[in-house]
């Protein structure tokens, strides 16, 4: 069972506790109860019992093979390291590789690197031959499917569970492998204790999370926590603390003039156990912190839908503020350039380079939500069972479209015709019944 916050079982409010399942639900209790509320959960082994990659088992070293033992892996050496290297090995991911410096300092480096390049710095760490102090060696953000859809006679090592079928982010067709098509659909791999900070997913999507090899350790806070995660908590732009054991840190200190609220977001914190075989589902704008308690694989999406597309929407609206608010000085300088000759015709210089900006930083902006948008509306991800009733999503999103034929940036971005592709949604949506 998960272990709570400092005091989060008082604390938390029902819709926020986390929900362990001990049966595969139904996508309408789903709905109901996780989806709907923003809620939590742990879903069973048998959500994915029929997986390729379950069955086989190819992931796992085998019981007869030879171990490496090393304290690094605490007794735990579970990964069939050499099989993915075999299958997968050419395929390229980002690697991030903590290790202490000749001064005692951690260092983070990111590098992208093959699959094959990357197991070999992990045997050689099983091994301690690695050198510079390694902690860990995470393969991360690694877009498997993507890779494996230009190797056709490669099958996929799972499907995606009916739970989570209505998925706009990743509703790409088969043929779309080419690398300007873009997904959300990753590998984790990991030695034991490699780690993902503390954060959110992007623009408060969705995640969900398999351990298909190996335990992992969540950290997770609701998003009414956000504010005491800051440094100064009035302030929306302001720093959040980076991670859990800097939060326990500056929790000792009785005398810190900064993060002051830090006491009311752990009382918020939910500690979970996610087990081998588990499946974890992170709602929108939860901030969560993983660690590999062994060495580990998982399998991982960022996804969202009718659902949580409101909250996405208000996400990026602030990511754009927020850039807007950045530029100001270029804003000046575009506007005093003009010297009103041509009018307001500068601000379309302005909202292209904040479009740019927010893309650069977080993969998408304005065009990338409204082509998602058209595109489900025209190809739903899923049949209709699995997803809400046509005239729910009407009334869920028509008020985003209204919006944002309102707002002023999007009148200057019509050389991207992104105006246009919001009107299509508004047809479609309106011919909804």
């Amino acid at each position: 069972m998960g272990s709570m916050g400092q005091a989060g079982l008082s604390t938390l409010c029902e819709e926020e506790t986390l929900i362990r399942f001990d049966h595969v639900p139904s996508y309408s209790e789903f709905f109901d109860r996780c989806l709907l509320p923003n809620r939590p959960c742990i879903l069973p082994p048998a959500l994915i019992s029929q997986w390729n990659v379950v069955k086989s088992q190819a992931w796992h070293r085998k019981p007869s093979s030879s171990r490496v033992s090393s304290s690094s892996d605490k007794g735990d050496d579970s990964v069939n390291w050499e099989a993915l290297a075999q299958d997968y090995g050419s395929h390229t991911s980002p690697v991030v590789v903590i290790h202490i410096n000749a001064e005692g300092k951690t260092i983070e480096e990111r590098t992208e690197m093959t699959i094959a390049s990357a197991i070999d710095l992990i045997q050689k760490h099983k091994l301690k031959q690695d050198k510079d102090g390694v902690q860990s060696i995470y393969i991360k953000d690694w877009h498997l499917i993507k890779q494996l859809r230009s190797q056709p006679t490669v099958d996929e090592p799972y499907s995606v569970p009916n739970l989570f079928a209505d998925d706009w982010m990743n509703n790409i067709h088969p043929s779309g492998t080419a690398g300007e098509v873009d997904d959300f659909r990753f590998v984790y791999a990991g030695t034991a204790g490699s780690q993902t900070l503390l954060h959110r997913d992007v623009y408060t999507s969705y995640s969900w999370s398999t351990n298909v090899v190996g335990r992992k350790k969540w950290h997770i806070f609701p998003p009414r926590a956000i504010p005491h995660l800051r440094r100064f908590p009035a302030v929306e732009t302001s720093q959040l603390v980076s991670d859990i054991q800097t939060l326990q840190t500056l929790m000792k200190d009785s005398n810190r003039k900064d993060y002051l609220q830090l006491e009311r977001a752990w009382e918020l914190m939910q500690g979970i156990d996610q087990e081998e075989g588990e499946t974890i589902f992170i709602p929108s704008n939860w901030y969560h912190q993983v660690s590999n308690v062994t060495e580990a694989i998982s399998i991982n999406r960022n996804w969202c839908n009718s659902i949580n597309l409101p909250s996405l929407y208000e996400a990026i609206k602030r990511e754009l503020e927020h850039v807007e608010e950045s530029l100001c000085d270029v804003r000046d300088m575009l506007s005093d350039s003009s010297g009103g000759k041509d009018g307001d015709e500068w601000k379309r210089e302005f909202y292209v380079l904040v479009q740019d900006v927010a893309v650069k930083d977080a993969g998408w902006a304005w065009k990338g939500f409204w082509d998602m948008v058209v595109r489900d509306l025209e190809h739903p991800a899923t049949k209709q069972d699995l997803r809400p009733k046509d005239g729910w999503v009407k009334e869920r999103l028509l008020p985003l479209v209204k919006d944002f034929v309102l707002r002023e940036d999007g009148k200057w971005l019509d050389g991207e015709r992104i105006q246009n592709t919001a009107q299509r949604c508004k047809g479609l949506l309106e011919d909804m019944r």
